[in-house]
This record gives C-alpha cells, sequence and structure tokens, in this order.
C-alpha cells in the first residue's frame, strides 16, 4: 500500500469493487482523456489488485509492496487494524506539502466528488422512471343519427359505439329505461323495436335507425295509464321499483306475442327479467289481471 503523494502530478485515488483493465478497455480513452484535463495520474483500488493509470500511458499493476520512504509491506496475515498502524508508522514524519494552483484545484475537485458521492449513499431511488406518457389518439368520429323515439323523430351525433340504452338515457334524456347489468342479463333496460322486446344494452343505436322505438315514457296515453302500468299499481307488483320499467315493457310484448296463458308460461317467458325484491308472484298476478282484461 503506498501512501505518499506523487511528487510530480497529483493523484486520485478510487476504490472500485470490481475492476480491471480488461473489463474497462471500453473507457479507459475516455478515463485518460480526463486524465489529461486534469494532469493527474489515477490510482484504482479494487477486490482483484491496484493499478496506476496515466494519462498517455497503459494500467500498471501496482504490487503488493511499494519501495521507498513512504510505503510499506503488508502479509496476507495482517488484519486493517494493522495495516492502519503500519500506514501510521509510514506518515509519522509528515513531508512537506506544497501546493500551487492546480493542486488547489484538484483538491476541491476531489472534495466535490467525495461529498456527492457519500452524501447521495443511501438515498438511491430504485424506482423505474415513469415511462413517457402515450400520444393521446384522436376521438373517434361522431355520426349523425335519427331515431323515431315514442313516435318523434330525434336528431342525434353519436359515436357509432354507443348504444340504444346510453343514447335513450345520456342523449335523450329518457331515463325510464334502467341501467342495471349492462350485459344483457337482468333486462331493466328492455325496450320495444318495431313492436318487438329487446334488451336495449345489447342493440347499438347506429343500428335502430329506420325502426320504432318505444320506451316506458311512451307506453301511457297521455294521463292514462297503459293497463299492464295500471295492474302493476293493482297488484304492487314492484318493491324497489328499478327493474319495474323493464318488467312492464317485457310483459306487454309478452301478452303480444299470445304465448303467456298459464302461470308457468309466464314465469317461463318472463325469466329474462330479474326482480331482486323477490316481487315475482305479484307480478305474476298483475299480467295475468292485464291478460284477462284485455
Amino acid at each position: 500500500m503506498h501512501v505518499g503523494m506523487a511528487m510530480r502530478r497529483p493523484r486520485v485515488l478510487a476504490f472500485i469493487e470490481e475492476w480491471s483493465p480488461e473489463l474497462a478497455a471500453a473507457e479507459l480513452p475516455a478515463i485518460q482523456a480526463q486524465l489529461r484535463g486534469l494532469g493527474a495520474e489515477l490510482g484504482i483500488v479494487a477486490s482483484g489488485g491496484a493499478w496506476l493509470v496515466g494519462p498517455d500511458d497503459p494500467p500498471i499493476a501496482v504490487p503488493s509492496g511499494i519501495d521507498g520512504d513512504r510505503s510499506f509491506q503488508l502479509d496476507d496475515r495482517q488484519t486493517l487494524v494493522d495495516a492502519l498502524a503500519a500506514a501510521g508508522e509510514a506518515v509519522r514524519t509528515p513531508a512537506p506539502i506544497m501546493f500551487n494552483r492546480r493542486e488547489w484545484a484538484l483538491t476541491s475537485l476531489c472534495a466535490g466528488f467525495a461529498f456527492a458521492l457519500f452524501g447521495c449513499k443511501g438515498k438511491r431511488d430504485d424506482k423505474p422512471a415513469a415511462p413517457p406518457p402515450a400520444p393521446s389518439a384522436p376521438p373517434p368520429p361522431e355520426y349523425d343519427v335519427v331515431l323515431n323515439v315514442n313516435g318523434s323523430d330525434r336528431k342525434l351525433k353519436i359515436e357509432a359505439r354507443v348504444s340504444l340504452l346510453d343514447a335513450l338515457r345520456e342523449r335523450l334524456g329518457l331515463t325510464g329505461t334502467k341501467k342495471g347489468c349492462d350485459h344483457g342479463q337482468c333486462g331493466a333496460c328492455t325496450v320495444h323495436v318495431d313492436g318487438r322486446r329487446i334488451k336495449s344494452c345489447m342493440q347499438l343505436a347506429i343500428m335502430t335507425q329506420g325502426q320504432k322505438v318505444t320506451t316506458i315514457e311512451g307506453l301511457a296515453n297521455g294521463d292514462t295509464l297503459h293497463p299492464m302500468q295500471a295492474a302493476f299499481v293493482a297488484h304492487d307488483g314492484f318493491q324497489c321499483g328499478y327493474c319495474t320499467p323493464g318488467q312492464i315493457m317485457s310483459a306487454v310484448a309478452m301478452l303480444a306475442e299470445g304465448h303467456a296463458k298459464t302461470d308457468a308460461e309466464v314465469r317461463e317467458l318472463m325469466s329474462g327479467n330479474i326482480c331482486r325484491c323477490g316481487a315475482y308472484p305479484n307480478i305474476i298476478a298483475a299480467i295475468q289481471s292485464a291478460r284477462k282484461g284485455a
């Protein structure tokens, strides 16, 4: 271990866990260019040995002991404490130190590098850098659509992906048609298209042009309830009421189909409409009452 100062040029000392001229062959030209700018030599101490790198010379391996008035020899049995004690003996009589302007600049540079290195230790942010935001896609095109709803033509400008349910509720304000599961399973969004019952969440609005759409708002005649609506009120065919518009629309179309005669047939043909409150007996009674009164 050499503890002295190079007499002809300043020397920068670096401690690196793994380094060798072979591993650093690609970066040696850049290192030596920096050393030429500093007018210094670089001493490297690594787990595999020590090297002295000059601005214009290839790296020189430093042997385990160096002769001289400020060098000392260590053998494999000595500990770090022994090494420090030997270093103390080597520098007990200080050599005169004279700094010129270049050496002051190099000393300041080394001190700043040390503060930056050890001041940032333990503060590394191992989180990966956030990816740059993806470029925003242009909005999808909109199309002019005319829907005949409850006997009136309604003009809309909508995207091709808009469902009939969303067009009725969000664009036309006909909120009697309810959005339940939005997957065609509960029947709360049932409306009539050309007299046929459909689940409006499963049909695109743009596909409904030229057809007649009827919602729960268009079922009554002014203030006069449709017979099915009146039967649901008379037989208390609802509790929370959320599924009721879909139940009524489905029941009206079912009777128009002419298939439901018995309670079992009503249950089967109304199975696409789900009532979470369990008001099925009253719903069946209301449907049968409307059928018989028709």
